[in-house]
């Protein structure tokens, strides 16, 4: 029999571990006692993320001194929203069918279990316990965002109109999946919610967007892919990437592979652009950040799509940052949130709504 699934991190013992990993994985060695930290907190949305610190019986000098664990989040607004969109599962088939195909630095898997049954998930990734983390709130350097948008065209490239994409319909929604007429309803239903706790962060003429947006779902999201299709990672900020500083480290990782799908490439550039820089920071840098991204992409194969293909695509995918102002809006009880989510969601909607404006995005809704 297969043992349980723990739903929090603070259930994973030194029992389950010499139970779910394996001999070749601890070097022969077994778990005797584990020190868990939960890291990554501030908003925590879906997931609950810890470092588990391990002292084995004797010295394993090929084990992983530490291993970082991911369950669903406590937090049971977020929850519910991850199981209603799959996320849990569609993170563990990404691990599973796509990762190793994908030339992003990735973590490694040791272990990946679900039971949707009880909204139970865990995985066992490798720890980047050298690399720095990167912070949304404070943002990162021009050169930081240059290696950004050059991975992102990467892992862009890699998947460019792949028939591959095909195969991995059943778990990686693409437009007209059931997933986005749940998105459009939930969008919906988080409205009333939105308006009441962040309202006042965007103006008006992005306000009179959102009905419109919540109407006109189905088809925003069709438009999208009517040319360039690939897997996105749909979540492509700061707090899911990881920096090198060691010399053995890579310059950059990429973590939280739940929202990832199918769409037009430049869904995950507007969502990095956008959220991750303050308004002034990117209006003066985003031409010359497409333009790396546009190179990095031709130098990995895509061909026939300029870079005015390239700035037309950035200012239409904007208009999905209205989704991820609205979307979830209902779920999110602020005083479950620290102070550093509160801020957070109250910066990245807020650049969200500017960045609406400065492209005129809205042009792409009439």
């Amino acid at each position: 029999m297969p043992p349980a699934i723990p739903r929090a991190s603070s259930e994973i013992t030194p029992e389950w571990l010499n139970e779910v990993l394996s001999p070749g994985v601890r070097d022969g060695a077994t778990v005797t006692a584990i020190d868990t930290t939960v890291i990554g907190e501030g908003v925590g949305f879906v997931g609950e993320v810890a470092r588990l610190t391990i002292t084995y019986d004797r010295p394993a000098p090929d084990a992983p001194a530490s291993i970082i664990s991911k369950v669903p989040t406590a937090n049971e607004g977020f929850r519910n929203l991850g199981m209603m969109l799959g996320l849990y599962q569609r993170e563990n088939a990404f691990y599973t069918h796509a990762a190793d195909a994908t030339p992003v630095r990735l973590p490694g898997t040791y272990h990946l279990d679900g039971d949707p049954a009880s909204q139970s998930f865990v995985i066992l990734l490798e720890d980047f316990a050298t690399m720095r983390p990167g912070n949304q709130l404070a943002s990162c350097s021009l050169e930081e965002a240059r290696v950004a948008m050059e991975t992102a065209a990467a892992l862009h490239a890699r998947w460019w109109n792949s028939p591959m994409l095909g195969e991995f319909a059943p778990w990686l929604p693409g437009a007209g999946d059931p997933y986005f007429l749940l998105l459009q309803a939930v969008f919906q239903n988080s409205i009333p919610a939105f308006d009441a706790i962040y309202g006042h962060l965007i103006s008006p003429e992005v306000r009179s967007l959102v009905d419109i947006y919540g109407e006109r779902y189905q088809d925003m999201v069709a438009s999208l892919a009517t040319s360039s299709v690939t897997l996105v990672h749909g979540d492509y900020r700061l707090d899911n990437m990881m920096f090198g500083r060691d010399p053995g480290d890579p310059p950059i990782a990429i973590i939280d592979w739940q929202l990832c799908f199918q769409s037009i490439p430049q869904w995950d550039i507007a969502y990095f652009l956008a959220g991750n820089f303050d308004p002034e920071v990117r209006r003066a840098n985003q031409r010359e950040l497409l333009g790396v991204y546009h190179e990095a992409l031709c130098r990995n194969g895509v061909t026939g799509y300029s870079f005015e293909d390239a700035w037309r695509d950035y200012r239409k995918a904007a208009l999905v940052l209205i989704g991820y102002m609205v979307t979830g809006a209902a779920d999110v009880k602020p005083e479950t949130l620290n102070d550093r989510g509160r801020e957070l969601m109250d910066r990245m909607f807020s650049r969200y709504a500017e960045a609406v404006l400065d492209l005129d995005s809205a042009e792409f809704m009439r």
